[in-house]
């Protein structure tokens, strides 16, 4: 009996096209490598009293993350001021 019920139609195959996530990604690398390796001279940091010398790369790292987190942080400030008083 089980021979003769119809089966369930197959779903359809989906073409799959390139990846675009992937390029992009292997795109950024690329450049991030390209980025690291043309910033490895070293540079001297002052930052309030302290004075030093580290990587370009580290440097510019250390300014995006700071810069990131004000950026994150500083909306977030201003919200809690915005609350109205009682």
């Amino acid at each position: 009996m089980e021979a003769n019920r119809p089966r369930a139609p197959l779903p359809p195959i989906e073409k799959r096209g390139t990846n675009w996530r992937h390029w992009l990604i292997g795109i950024v690398v690329l450049l991030l490598l390209i980025l690291v390796i043309q910033n490895s001279q070293k540079v001297e940091v002052h930052f309030f009293f302290a004075d030093t010398h580290t990587p370009l790369i580290f440097a510019l790292l250390i300014a995006a993350v700071l810069g990131a987190l004000v950026g994150w942080l500083l909306p977030r400030v201003r919200r809690r001021g915005d609350k109205p008083r009682d």
